[in-house]
């Protein structure tokens, strides 16, 4: 371990927190009059910034399962949050869940009494206690990831010191730290573990994305070789498709979790609240987190949790301008 390292965790003691998994007992069918009142609804319109193919395999079983729609509004974080704060604002709130990668805004609209608690959510009781917070809950975990295109790069990267190998100049795509805090928290976790001039040498030999799914469909169509940070269910999808693409989940890594939450002006509330309760379900655990990281232990088709650490995002955001200037930006 690098003194850097060892004099940032002194700093920050809370920074390596492992993330485990508990498993879900059996719970109850949701109540029939919650269906009912959901049914009356006719559907449920959801923000996100997960996946759409994650999204479509949610929104279809849901809607076989209870006869409700999901409508599927997504857009990147930062354009999310402020699709919702205009509309909150303006008196037109058009969200009923909000479901996305955005800790700190879960967390900053569950303060602000924007979120609805969310107690009377069937099977919230019965989901293990370190993956629930006021007004939001975690349904799935994202380690973040190295991703490459294979053919162009058969060797692979095992680490994130790999990123500044000389051979990758100009090769690799990262996600714009200007982006959002999840990216933020990325880059202070590299500024945390290898120092300045890491975060220096990786500005100069990288290109940059808005987000990980447009990036990450680059390396897959070979005009670019890597991506990181990756996004392991945006890589699952491509891959199932085709793409040439492979991934590594370096040691240690941090992780992007997927939280929901229900509107507190929702205007389907009855709706919103079956969707949440719906996630919480081992059948749609699996949808959600197709070859991933589910909260709960025995979902089918998931995976063991690697080595994660927890950034405090307002800790990452206090450097955000720093960490700018290293990279060139």
């Amino acid at each position: 371990m690098s003194s850097a390292l060892r004099h940032s965790m002194k700093a920050i003691p809370a920074i390596a927190i492992a993330m485990t998994v508990a498993v879900l007992p059996a719970r109850a069918q949701a109540p029939e009059a919650l269906v009912e009142a959901a049914k009356a609804e006719g559907s449920a319109t959801v923000y996100t910034n997960i996946d759409p193919g994650i999204m479509q395999s949610l929104s279809e079983a849901f809607e076989e399962k209870y006869g409700v729609r999901i409508e599927v509004q997504r857009q990147g974080s930062s354009a999310l949050a402020q699709r919702f704060m205009a509309e909150d604002q303006s008196g037109n709130s058009l969200a009923d869940v909000y479901y996305s990668t955005d800790r700190g805004f879960h967390e900053d609209r569950a303060a602000d009494g924007k979120f609805a608690a969310l107690d009377e959510v069937p099977g919230l009781a019965e989901w293990p206690e370190k993956a629930k917070q006021k007004g939001m809950v975690t349904v799935g975990y994202n380690p973040y990831s190295i991703v490459w295109n294979k053919t162009l790069f058969p060797e692979g990267l095992k680490s994130w010191e790999d990123l500044v190998n000389p051979k990758l100049a100009g090769k690799i795509m990262l996600t714009d730290p200007r982006s959002g805090v999840t990216s933020n928290q990325f880059y202070k976790m590299l500024r945390d573990l290898y120092g300045d001039e890491f975060l220096q040498k990786l500005g100069k030999m990288a290109t940059y994305s808005q987000s990980a799914v447009p990036g990450i469909q680059q390396v897959a169509g070979g005009a670019q070789t890597v991506y990181a940070p990756g996004i392991h269910q945006v890589i699952v999808g491509l891959v199932k498709n085709g793409a040439p693409l492979d991934e590594s989940f370096p040691s240690p890594t941090i992780s992007s979790d997927n939280m929901i939450s229900l509107v507190a002006k929702a205007p389907h509330p009855n709706a919103g609240k079956l969707f949440i309760s719906f996630l919480l379900t081992p059948e749609a655990q699996s949808l959600n987190n197709p070859d991933g990281f589910s909260p709960i232990e025995g979902v089918p088709n998931t995976r063991k949790m690697p080595d994660v650490r927890v950034i405090d995002p307002r800790a990452a955001k206090a450097e955000s301008d720093a960490m700018y200037r290293l990279m060139g930006l």
